[in-house]
């Protein structure tokens, strides 16, 4: 809960500024209107030190992905693009880092022409219309340095990803988790708050943006499966693709989409052509995570929670443990403890023509195992994370 802020007058009478919601007198394009005019109201350089500076280039710049809201560049050719979103439903936060990744992606494949262009049709002015804009605030920009930063920022995703809006709530962190999949640029995401007041007889609106939470750059990562199928080679190392995980993708591309979860926060995985998926859990970045799996070599479909192992990160699994029995009161089902591995594990044998992506058991042990592991473990996890927080 916030404190009401309030004016002080040279005459030391106060006025308080009431909290609007996002249905009591504005909307996102008035909100996006705002931050595009103002950018020193965003906290930029709070983010990243490096973005202290930078200049509007136009709102609504079209991408194969869709209009992106705001685009910023500072100075030295580091872009930030930014999505306002006024929130209304759980639905809405879970969506939106998937459509601010989505244009970031969609970025990774242009040049600085395709900027140039983009940024031309939406002011309607011709030209290197970037450029001219950031020489317009900052003359002693070079035009080559200028581009050539911009280019580097393109090609290595070196993008800063801000969502900004009204009525975001604490249990937003849980957003974030959708990046432990996301793993082939090198971005900082941000999400700020922007707490909308006004005045009793609505003559002064106060806009008060803040930061709720940060990622660092993140680097590519790699995850190791825990099962004996081969992995799908990289791109750029081999042309040959494995039926195999074909049927997989297929597989979880239809489950993932019809996929519904008692906890609507809960990131839902992302489909890939290999025999598991992922489902993050608190707190984030590859700490824990959920996975539902194919294993051939056992005819074996199953579920574990499992937690890194790691001096900062084993009391999770202690945490777990000490819960045992809690736990298995609560799961409809039998698992087992991994200590060796940190993990806890459902599986079930299947005797069928392998891979039994047709048979509506396995459909069914997926959907009651995610749904029941994430009910169970989710809220453990984030309140031992609280606890500690809170004895810090």
């Amino acid at each position: 809960m916030r404190a009401t802020p309030f004016l002080i007058h040279d005459n030391s009478d106060t006025r308080p500024l009431l909290r609007l919601a996002f249905n009591e007198g504005f909307s996102e394009q008035w909100l996006q209107e705002q931050l595009f005019r103002n950018p020193q109201s965003l906290p930029f350089g709070e983010i990243n030190p490096g973005y202290r500076e930078v200049v509007p280039l136009c709102m609504e710049m079209n991408t194969g992905a869709g209009p992106i809201d705001i685009v910023y560049v500072t100075p030295q050719g580091k872009l930030v693009i930014v999505e306002t979103k006024l929130w209304r439903n759980p639905e809405a936060r879970r969506k939106v880092i998937g459509q601010i990744l989505d244009y970031a992606k969609e970025l990774q494949n242009w040049s600085y022409s395709d900027l140039q262009r983009e940024v031309s049709r939406r002011t309607g002015e011709k030209g290197n219309v970037p450029y001219e804009l950031v020489r317009s605030q900052y003359p002693t920009t070079e035009e080559a340095e200028f581009v050539d930063g911009v280019s580097n920022s393109l090609a290595q995703g070196d993008i800063m990803l801000v969502i900004a809006g009204d009525g975001i709530r604490s249990d937003t962190q849980a957003m974030i988790q959708y990046l432990d999949n996301t793993a082939n640029m090198k971005f900082t995401l941000a999400v700020i708050e922007t707490a909308v007041y006004q005045t009793e007889d609505k003559d002064l609106t106060f806009v008060q943006p803040r930061t709720l939470f940060k990622t660092k750059e993140i680097p590519r990562t790699v995850f190791i499966a825990d099962f004996g199928e081969q992995p799908v080679p990289s791109i750029g190392t081999s042309n040959t693709r494995n039926p195999l995980n074909d049927q997989y993708e297929i597989f979880w591309r239809r489950f993932l989409s019809e996929l519904r979860l008692d906890d609507p926060e809960q990131p839902i995985a992302n489909p890939v052509p290999k025999g598991n998926v992922t489902f993050p859990m608190p707190p984030g970045g590859g700490t824990a995570w959920i996975t539902l799996y194919f294993f051939k070599a056992s005819s074996e479909i199953g579920c574990f929670l499992r937690i890194r192992k790691s001096e900062d990160t084993n009391w999770l699994y202690q945490t777990l443990k000490d819960e045992a029995e809690a736990i298995k009161d609560e799961l409809p089902f039998s698992f087992q403890w991994d200590d060796d591995n940190q993990k806890i594990k459902a599986s079930k044998r299947i005797k069928a023509e392998w891979p039994p992506v047709n048979l509506p058991e396995v459909e069914t042990f997926f959907t009651q195992h995610i749904n029941a592991f994430v009910n169970v473990f989710k809220p453990r996890l984030e309140r031992y994370l609280n606890q500690q927080s809170d004895a810090l």
